[in-house]
């Protein structure tokens, strides 16, 4: 009666899936070395610099255009938008 059969399995880096959700924590690790507060532009070019996989680029690409204050706040933002289009 475990709930996990349904869970798709985490942490395979190079799922071929644009969408879904992102782990927090691959996405703490691609945004590692970034200074806070940071806009979308400055996640997206620390994910590149960490060579972070497609989901997480795309994942940034789909949140709003702000000043983001925290690594709590942009997972906070990621799993609010994980189902828009890229901007």
């Amino acid at each position: 009666m475990a709930d996990s059969q349904s869970q798709p399995a985490s942490g395979a880096s190079g799922a071929s899936g644009t969408s879904g959700s992102v782990d927090p924590i691959e996405l703490q690790k691609a945004l590692k070395g970034l200074d806070y507060p940071a806009t979308r532009g400055a996640l997206i070019s620390a994910a590149r610099d960490n060579r972070a996989d497609d989901r997480i680029i795309n994942a940034l690409m789909r949140i709003p255009e702000q000043h983001y204050e925290s690594p709590t706040k942009v997972s906070e933002a990621v799993a609010a938008h994980r189902d828009d289009p890229a901007r």
